[in-house]
């Protein structure tokens, strides 16, 4: 009887401070692998989308050098690329993916240009500097402002956006030449969330969303309105304040809002 009486007051006694603090050690470990693992996660989704891009850049300077001409805007696409079906599938040579500075074969200038937004993936593929069938259709009327494309007609990112490749100035920057000019770019895709693009950044370029040759859209960068949300601001104390003056004066996005936590941005390549 005493014995029992005993081994039940030390089972009374409850954990020592050595046991808790295994405990603790244990749960330590435990969370440190988990976010280590979060991490790994995110990087290796950073590297999947950086490496798509590049991949589509090298693409595309390769399917220049061969042909001397843009995907999307070649001249002789038809005559030159096997599969495509008839001239209505060639560009208008004027060196700009999606953008006319003349009507085409009576074709008014707008109805060129989105039709050149849709073959782009097309000539891509059927040259054979990508894998994928795309059916070349042309892109409507309110695709490029919402960042969408065609079912079909373009690439999509590991997040399932659509990418764009366009004679166009949808990169954020100051309201100069060298920052704000209309480039042939690529845009990434939206559906991005803003911790991965920002890691993106920081591997393709200078970690800069308003700087440098990869930047935040800009509709990516409006509180309200535009095509996502705030992925970016101008670096003041207010975290989510969209930047005052954004492409027409003297602030633009300074960093990228990874604590808002937004999962729905897009960023733009300049070739």
């Amino acid at each position: 009887m005493r014995h029992d009486s005993k081994r039940q007051r030390q089972h009374d006694k409850g954990f020592t401070l050595i046991e808790i603090a295994i405990v603790v050690v244990i749960i330590g470990l435990l969370l440190g692998g988990v976010l280590k693992g979060q991490e790994m996660i995110r990087n290796a989704r950073a590297h999947n989308v950086a490496d798509q891009g590049n991949a589509v850049k090298a693409a595309v300077l390769g399917f220049s050098d061969r042909y001397r001409a843009l995907p999307g805007d070649y001249g002789a696409a038809f005559t030159n690329i096997p599969g495509l079906t008839g001239t209505s599938q060639n560009g208008d040579g004027n060196s700009r993916i999606g953008f006319n500075d003349s009507a085409v074969a009576g074709v008014p200038e707008e109805a060129n240009r989105l039709r050149e937004m849709g073959l782009t993936w097309l000539h891509l593929a059927r040259s054979g500097f990508i894998s994928g069938n795309f059916l070349g259709t042309p892109f409507a009327a309110t695709d490029e402002a919402a960042w969408n494309c065609p079912v079909d007609a373009c690439l999509a990112n590991a997040f399932n956006g659509p990418m764009v490749i366009v004679y166009d100035d949808e990169q954020t920057g100051l309201n100069d030449v060298a920052n704000k000019a209309k480039s042939n770019q690529l845009w990434s895709g939206k559906g991005l969330p803003v911790e991965i693009i920002s890691e993106l950044d920081r591997k393709v370029d200078d970690g800069q969303p308003g700087s440098g040759g990869f930047r935040v859209g800009d509709g990516f960068v409006k509180a309200t309105g535009g095509v996502g949300h705030l992925c970016a601001d101008d670096g003041s104390d207010t975290l989510g304040v969209a930047p005052t003056m954004a492409d027409t004066g003297t602030s633009w996005p300074m960093r990228w809002t990874v604590i808002s936590q937004v999962t729905d941005c897009g960023g733009v390549y300049q070739f």
